[in-house]
């Protein structure tokens, strides 16, 4: 399970010595998008917010004293208000070292395309809260309050944000002025490590990093660092490792994402925590559970304290000194941090299902909120109820339709270039090159992975996929794997085995992808010559190797109501549908004559088949299936974009159109670029 990080991060870090007990509390907050963005909705709940403030205010601070060991030493809240300043936390004690963590900063350019700057980094976090003169204000009032700023996290703008450096030198000269210049600005005392993804070698992101920490220690710059690596698929371990093996030295803190594992029992966090202790051998060592997040790594209801204190007892949770720390990570209300205005939010559908729970949770707390309950995870979901209250409407109103439009193109050799369909602007829009299949090119047999182009290359060849790039930056251009047939048969899926058609897979399209300065890539098989697992497996494996090594920054799948396509695809789509960012279901395979109200019907099934991914609603101009533009697919697709459930429109195809003058295209992209 990937973790898909949030706007509040709320790092508690007691520290326990001997003779002595003494707390460390950290804090990482990302986005405190607070009442100057939905004041008026707030307004209009103010007796429920007075009322919840109290409630709070009565209640938790009694049940906070019975964690008050594993905690803080001193834990109260202010009264909850609609003046301009976020809820905070006071009264802690004089000896408590407090660390705010601000996440992030990018070294990606701040506009509506993010790129990758060359260590050029610019800030990311909500500043209008947790700019310097609040930093300032918090640190004059409190002597033992420190801040560090994160780099890179999860992503940035619509994709991943990699670590990408021109070179090692360039990198750390620009990473040192930029962020010299920033620590400086905002006053801040550390920096912490959480690139996730990447477009160099482990060795290349050593040195870069390594070299930036040393030099801003050096300098007087920082005070501290830490990193922040987490177990996935080997890429990020990969990485971390090369840094620890070479500048272990000069990190002060490993912040483990432990709960980017799958639910965990006592025994298998004790385990896994041993195994990076020793990874990180030497350093300290931080536990960590995320709070909401019953099916991600230890929570507390789970047995966390208890895999700490056994932890504790074996004297393997702590430094050399002896000192115990542990990390706990409130996760419980979910909003991307990672973007660069609340307005172009477009949370990924792992975080849309959680503002569901989130939703359910919030009314039952409303409607009973008098018999609030003593266990962990609902003590933090009541004690930041309003905030949830407030990230609620901001996430509803940030959740707007997406306006991405695709298209099919190449596939029927009929002249049509990238020029010929129309471009709007105001769009994301997606050329896909249909097909790349594993099958010889001449008397066609499977190749298990080896892809070859079968597209109009004449037309649609490396240049003008250049050209239309260039000439329009909206504009990205991804590969169709598989479709329908192949010469005169079925292009089946066929593979000799997992490892060796994986293998062949990656080194294939890597060639291909990198020759065409492709996007992304898109899964198109629609028969089979093996089971659904090992379908699963193939492509969940392609995509993830293809994603951590730089060359894709998007996939998509298309299936289709079928009972054999939707049992591999839904397969997929439980092992690895955090990969997959698009669903481009292909609702034209559904009987000609389709009615809106059964196309609304369909919508919402394959809403949930493929829960929380994003559903584009689709439509051919060959003439096939499905509800068509003429039969009220725009008006279908206005009543979807009405509940913020359209996720885009793709067509099938560009091949097609040409003769019709790309009309539909046109009508489909103004609908997308029109807000509602």
């Amino acid at each position: 399970m990937r973790l898909y990080r949030t706007a509040f991060n709320f790092y508690v870090i007691p520290i326990y010595s001997v003779g002595a007990t003494d707390s460390v509390i950290a804090c990482q907050k990302g986005q405190w998008e607070w009442l100057d963005v939905i004041i008026n909705y707030v307004r209009s709940l103010q007796n429920q917010i007075e009322a919840a403030s109290e409630l709070i205010k009565a209640n938790m601070e009694p049940i906070f004293e019975q964690y008050r060991p594993v905690i803080l030493s001193s834990f109260k809240f202010s009264k909850v208000t609609l003046g301009n300043v976020a809820p905070q936390f006071t009264d802690t004690s004089s000896g408590v070292e407090t660390h705010f963590i601000l996440a992030f900063a990018i070294d990606y350019t701040n506009d509506n395309h993010p790129s990758p700057t060359n260590g050029k980094f610019d800030v990311i976090w909500e500043t209008n809260h947790l700019g310097p003169e609040e930093i300032a204000s918090i640190k004059d009032r409190n002597a033992n309050v420190k801040f560090a700023v994160s780099l890179g996290g999860d992503s940035v703008g619509g994709g991943n944000a990699f670590f990408t450096p021109n070179s090692i030198s360039s990198w750390v000269q620009n990473a040192v002025s930029s962020l010299t210049s920033i620590i400086k600005q905002y006053n801040l005392d550390g920096i912490d490590i959480d690139y996730e993804h990447y477009k160099t070698d482990p060795n290349t992101f050593a040195e870069c990093i390594g070299q930036l920490v040393t030099s801003l220690k050096h300098s007087g710059t920082i005070s501290f660092a830490s990193i922040a690596p987490y177990e996935y698929d080997g890429a990020v371990q990969s990485h971390y490792q090369a840094l620890w093996r070479k500048y272990g030295h000069v990190i002060d803190y490993v912040n483990f994402q432990f709960y980017a594992y799958n639910k965990l029992t006592v025994s298998q966090f004790v385990q896994h925590f041993q195994k990076q202790a020793s990874n990180s051998e030497g350093g300290q060592l931080l536990a960590s559970f995320i709070s909401g997040g019953e099916n991600e790594g230890l929570t507390p209801n789970g047995g966390f304290f208890n895999a700490c204190n056994e932890l504790k007892g074996q004297g393997k949770l702590g430094d050399e000194s002896n000192t115990t720390k542990q990390i706990s990570k409130s996760q419980t209300f979910s909003m991307k941090s990672r973007k660069w205005k609340l307005e172009k939010e477009k949370p990924r559908h792992n975080e849309e299902v959680e503002m569901r729970m989130l939703a359910s949770n919030l009314n039952t707390f409303n409607t009973n909120y008098t018999s609030a309950k003593m266990e962990f995870s609902k003590l933090v979901i009541a004690i930041f109820t309003l905030q949830a209250l407030l990230v609620m409407a901001s996430i509803q109103a940030a959740q707007a339709s997406s306006d991405l439009f695709r298209e099919y193109i190449g596939a029927e050799f009929n002249g049509v270039t990238f020029s010929d369909v129309p471009i709007n602007p105001n769009i994301e829009f997606h050329f896909i090159l249909a097909f790349a299949i594993d099958y010889t090119t001449s008397s066609p047999s499977p190749t298990n992975g080896k892809f070859n182009i079968f597209w109009d290359t004449d037309n649609l060849g490396p240049s003008q996929v250049s050209s239309i790039k260039s000439a329009h930056p909206n504009v990205k251009v991804a590969l169709s794997l598989g479709g329908d047939s192949v010469g005169d048969g079925s292009a089946y899926f066929n593979p000799s085995s997992v490892d060796s058609w994986v293998s062949n897979a990656v080194s294939s399209l890597t060639d291909i992808i990198q020759q065409y300065n492709l996007d992304g890539i898109d899964i198109d098989y629609e028969h089979f010559n093996a089971d659904p697992n090992t379908f699963a497996e193939c492509i969940g494996q392609l995509i993830t190797t293809l994603k951590n090594n730089g060359i894709i920054s998007f996939a998509s799948i298309a299936p289709y109501d079928d009972d054999q396509v939707q049992s591999h695809y839904m397969a997929l789509w439980r092992n690895y549908g955090h990969l997959i960012d698009y669903v481009n279901f292909q609702f034209y395979a559904y009987d000609q004559g389709t009615t809106v109200s059964q196309f609304m019907n369909y919508f919402e099934t394959q809403r949930s088949n493929y829960n929380g991914g994003k559903i584009l609603a689709s439509f051919a101009t060959d003439g096939s299936g499905g509800l068509s533009p003429d039969g009220g697919f725009f008006n279908a697709c206005n009543r979807l974009k009405s509940r913020q459930e359209l996720s885009g429109i793709f067509i099938w195809s560009a091949d097609d159109s040409m003769s019709r003058g790309f009309r539909y295209e046109k009508q489909s992209q103004a609908l997308l670029a029109t807000p509602h």
